[in-house]
């Protein structure tokens, strides 16, 4: 009874330590402390948008980061800065960050909606429309699938 009570503490000191690493994951920081690629990203797409919040998110394996702008823009970047995901709230992604193919695609088949959204995975790229209609791309830009 002794060892499973030893067993059974050791588990739980374990666990509260990987859940307090799990929880201190996320730092705010400012614009000054992103990588310089997101920094230019932002600088040149977003003209004249300000950052509202940044925060720099830190898991076991990996470090990103995710910015929200006055407008309401939110971008998610990568460790080396490039850009994961581009969410706007109230107007259509910028152009230049859409591929052709994939901006084609949208206007011959949905001519009437923007994209709103854009995420590239290591595989596929995502665009959510403002009809709330996902797009699934794969990386040679030819359409594979809609998303819920």
């Amino acid at each position: 009874e002794m060892k499973i009570r030893t067993l059974l503490i050791s588990l739980l000191m374990a666990f509260a330590t990987i859940n307090s690493v799990k929880a201190d994951n996320d730092r705010p920081i400012t614009f000054n402390d992103l990588p310089q690629k997101a920094q230019q990203f932002i600088s040149n797409t977003f003209k004249g948008d300000r950052v509202s919040y940044a925060k720099m998110e830190r898991d076991i394996l990996d470090v990103s980061y995710e910015v929200v702008l006055v407008s309401g823009t939110k971008i998610e970047f990568m460790r080396n800065g490039e850009w994961r995901e581009v969410s706007m709230r109230y107007s259509a992604i910028p152009a230049p960050l859409i591929p052709a193919p994939i901006a084609d695609y949208v206007k011959q088949h949905h001519p009437n909606l923007n994209v709103v959204k854009i995420e590239r995975e290591r595989k596929t790229y995502e665009v959510k429309l403002n009809n709330g209609l996902q797009l699934r791309f794969d990386r040679s830009f030819r359409f594979i699938g809609w998303d819920d």
